[in-house]
């Protein structure tokens, strides 16, 4: 099998410790990316800045470039100037829009409840407030907390994921890093069964400058076919897509085998090495190093 790993990003594990139970460490998985050949990866939790983790990946792996995130739920204070700030300091590299605080998601999953909600249940069950988190007003205009967060992404250089926000929500996002500038937007999980954006959709994000993730485990689960998977990419263009894993799962499999088995699906698909180059390392180096 080819060597697709080496020198290649994972931008989406959820590593332990976490809320749940996690197939594998931090630690862990910087020793895998290493044995590997992989360059690094970005540590995902929904409810927790992941910059200690990282540091400490990198203390003990200097070959693997670990980097640390923050998602804008509700246990950082949703759309939180501050905590953005204060991640960027401590070497946050990605900022995700709220995922299982967003206003849509949040309905959803209450309704279809999985454990990593439950938090959020227990307290609404005992009348505990915990807000939702919208990214616009009324008349669909992006809220000002999150351009000040997009002003302080620029800033710092860090890029900036949609999270599993509402397509209206993106749009507003897209337009506004659009028009100040930003170079850094990620269209999070694009053919996720909750977030999926048309092609229409993409292509139109792409054109605005944002970046499309592709995530192993919307095919690899069954929401969407690879042979979608494989059309979607080629109509945008593999120089604003990238692939990632998302797993983390216990039942699913470790983020490097799931990454490798993605860029055979890729190559036997009729993609060419440098195409899956450019996915699993130029456009993620772009997007976290500089």
């Amino acid at each position: 099998m080819k060597d697709y790993l080496q020198g290649a990003y994972d931008l989406h594990i959820h590593c332990g410790p976490d809320v749940l139970p996690r197939k594998v460490t931090a630690l862990e998985m910087a020793k895998r990316a290493v044995d590997c050949g992989m360059k690094g990866f970005a540590i995902k939790s929904h409810y927790a800045q992941t910059c200690l983790q990282a540091a400490a990946v990198r203390d003990n792996y200097s070959k693997c470039n670990a980097v640390g995130t923050l998602v804008l739920n509700s246990a950082v204070g949703g759309t939180n100037p501050m905590a953005v700030e204060t991640a960027a300091r401590m070497g946050a590299r990605i900022i995700w829009c709220p995922t299982f605080d967003s206003p849509g998601q949040r309905d959803y999953y209450l309704k279809n409840l999985p454990q990593y909600i439950g938090m959020q249940k227990k307290f609404l069950d005992n009348q505990i407030e915990v807000p939702a988190v919208p990214l616009v007003d009324a008349n669909g205009e992006l809220l000002e907390a999150m351009k000040i967060i997009l002003a302080l992404a620029k800033e710092y250089k860090i890029a900036v994921g949609t999270g599993h926000i509402s397509h209206e929500e993106t749009f507003a996002l897209a337009k506004e890093a659009e028009r100040i500038g930003f170079k850094k937007l990620i269209i999070t999980h694009a053919d996720w069964e909750f977030t999926h954006y048309s092609v229409e959709e993409q292509k139109a994000l792409a054109e605005m400058g944002a970046y499309i993730e592709h995530s192993y485990t919307s095919p690899a689960e069954g929401a969407v076919p690879w042979e979608q998977v494989f059309r979607e990419i080629r109509e945008i263009g593999v120089d604003h897509c990238f692939i990632t894993t998302d797993l983390g799962k216990m039942a699913g499999d470790y983020p490097d085998i799931g990454l490798a088995d993605y860029a055979k699906r890729l190559s036997d698909g009729g993609f060419s090495d440098e195409e899956i180059g450019i996915m699993m390392r130029e456009v993620p180096a772009y997007l976290i190093e500089g």
